[in-house]
């Protein structure tokens, strides 16, 4: 056997070992988030002049619609008119403004305290659009609300106490939401990747008493921890977890309320989901070229640093599965039958992989009593399945983030708008259609991955060309 086989195979091992951990980390959260006990939140009891002063923030950029609709919604949130203010931060482009400006005030009460503000430039994006709203208030707690969501009536009256009543505590995050869940397939997916997130993955974090990151939107945050962690900084494309983690390591302390549902709209094409993803991979990847060696300085006991820099580095799971495949395509290419111990560990961090992924999901609908509902199965396998057809594009955005500080934020298309960056998936359909052709001719542990590859790679490629795959509607007049 060649010395460079060897090299390779040993590479692969090592991958294949970093692969192993991040699963073992789902397996385990799944399990605390199943045995563990819950954490009680304390709650003030708050009313009349005891009640804070609390700043709403509406960051939107040529949303169109939602953002009337969110700011609607932010209206009529349950606090007295003089504890409350509402800011609609409007990043979008300037000839839009008077008639945003228009259409929002039309739907706001004339008692409640609304400012549209526009900055004029994008500098830092969304983090940047945060940082300049604070600069206009003096608010002690800070309420975010993406324009895709609509807070509930009561979200202010169940979040606020909890941050008056623990100073210790950062921010309070609610969980998501899907209103468009039952779109279509690609939708329906995404809700169970969401809910395990949330019900399974955020929780399991808090009750070990581990950071928990802030998800961006339906959360409330004390000004003293913005503040206090350096505020929102527009080095990375995922100001909420950068944040998080820099309150983190500062001694403050994050909370999710999983009983608080704020609905949110899914993106409903590939392109659109492709082009979230992209964003948030890379912008995790930013988050842990900047703070992991922080993390390893801070005084924190090392499980606790081990577990903290898994988290922030999930993101490499797609990079790694890249680079997995390309060495076991040229191995094969070389003719080199594997050293068992490779394939053996192949083998296992198959299984390994496979069965923490499928616990995660199920447990993530289980714990949301969702597991009876119609078209469970199916869901949970297109949730294995579709992710996988990222690998291309979130590798990409993985190499983009280290090679690179160019900062180029692009949103995700709202529900039923048009994706402008030209994706027609046109690589992932290439790999998904030449991937087969190797499985075929493998005889190792890799044959099984290639095929599961090559079917989200087919599945997504596809759905850039076609339409996203409908389900029937439930009620075709929501639609």
């Amino acid at each position: 056997m060649s010395g460079l086989s060897l090299i390779l195979q040993s590479v692969l091992g090592c991958i294949l070992v970093v692969l192993a951990l991040l699963s073992a980390q789902l397996g385990t959260l799944a399990l605390v988030r199943a045995f563990a006990p819950g954490r009680r939140i304390r709650h003030a009891h708050l009313s009349g002049d005891a009640l804070p002063k609390v700043l709403v923030q509406l960051p939107v950029c040529d949303e169109g619609r939602l953002a009337v609709r969110v700011a609607a919604a932010a209206a009529q949130l349950d606090w007295p008119p003089d504890k409350l203010e509402i800011q609609l931060l409007d990043d979008g482009r300037a000839e839009n403004h008077d008639a945003l400006a228009q259409a929002v005030r039309a739907v706001v009460p004339p008692e409640v305290k609304f400012h549209v503000l526009r900055r004029g430039a994008r500098t830092g994006f969304k983090a940047g659009n945060l940082a300049f709203g604070l600069n206009h208030s003096d608010a002690p707690y800070v309420a975010i609300f993406d324009a895709d969501f609509v807070p509930p009536r009561d979200f202010l009256r169940r979040t606020v106490p909890a941050l008056v009543a623990d100073s210790g505590l950062a921010f309070v995050q609610a969980r998501w939401g899907h209103a468009n869940r039952e779109a279509n397939w690609l939708t329906a997916a995404q809700g169970f990747l969401l809910d395990s997130h949330f019900a399974v993955e955020q929780e399991a974090r808090f009750r070990m008493g581990l950071p928990i990151s802030f998800n961006g939107t339906a959360g409330v945050w004390s000004r003293d921890a913005i503040d206090d962690g350096g505020g929102w900084t527009g080095d990375t494309l995922t100001e909420d977890l950068d944040l998080s983690i820099r309150c983190a390591l500062r001694g403050w302390r994050g909370a999710i309320l999983s009983d608080l549902e704020v609905p949110g709209e899914l993106p409903d094409t590939a392109a659109a989901w492709r082009a979230q993803q992209a964003r948030w991979t890379k912008g995790h990847a930013q988050v842990a070229r900047k703070l992991v060696p922080e993390i390893w300085k801070s005084a924190w006991p090392w499980w606790q640093k081990a577990a903290v820099t898994l988290q922030v580095c999930q993101f490499g799971f797609y990079t790694l599965a890249a680079l997995s495949a390309l060495i076991s395509l040229t191995l094969m290419y070389m003719g080199v039958v594997y050293v068992k111990a490779v394939a053996d560990l192949g083998l296992l961090v198959t299984g390994l992989g496979l069965c923490a992924s499928l616990g995660y999901l199920w447990l993530g609908q289980a714990m949301l009593g969702r597991q009876d509902e119609p078209n469970f199965l199916r869901s949970l396998l297109l949730a294995i399945l579709f992710p996988s057809g990222l690998v291309l594009s979130n590798a990409r955005a993985t190499y983009e983030a280290f090679s690179s500080r160019e900062m180029v934020f692009n949103r995700t298309p709202k529900a039923g708008a048009v994706y402008a960056g030209g994706w027609r998936g046109s690589p992932e359909l290439a790999a998904g259609l030449l991937l087969p052709v190797f499985a075929l001719a493998e005889q190792a542990w890799s044959a099984p991955f290639f095929v599961f590859a090559a079917a989200g790679l087919l599945a997504i490629g596809g759905m850039g060309w076609t339409s996203a795959l409908q389900i029937p509607a439930r009620d075709a007049a929501s639609k």
